[in-house]
């Protein structure tokens, strides 16, 4: 819109809601449950990851354990996400995101309570 005209779509999610999601998740999965209007559009959205916004609200409430530490996460495939058409994990979709593994050039909003400020202390985060 007219605040952020150099993102042509915002994905919100809740960290609170991505608890309920058990085994694994595409991304366009992940997006098609929060908003089913975007049917046909996904693969036209993947062509712009500079356009993309994603907004993932209450890390401190997250269930699915994020750890930026981890080496194994960029060493070994099963904990990265890098196709949003691959069956992932809903904390390797998250961490591939904030990591720019997926999507390159996308920008990542993560919010917190300030408690849970040092699970990002480990994230490449510019």
């Amino acid at each position: 819109g007219k605040i952020y005209p150099h993102f042509q779509f915002v994905f919100s999610f809740k960290f609170r809601e991505l608890n309920t999601i058990k085994g694994r998740i595409t991304l366009r999965e992940l997006i098609l449950e929060q908003y089913p209007y975007f049917k046909n559009v996904p693969g036209e959205v993947w062509k712009n990851p500079e356009g993309l916004l994603f907004i993932f609200d209450g890390l401190d409430e997250f269930k699915g354990g994020i750890d930026f530490a981890d080496s194994r996460r960029d060493t070994e495939p099963q904990h990265m996400c890098l196709d949003p058409e691959s069956q992932c994990k809903v904390s390797d979709i998250v961490y591939s995101l904030i990591q720019h593994k997926l999507f390159p050039g996308c920008s990542v909003l993560v919010t917190t309570r300030p408690t849970a400020l040092h699970l990002l202390e480990k994230a490449e985060i510019s």
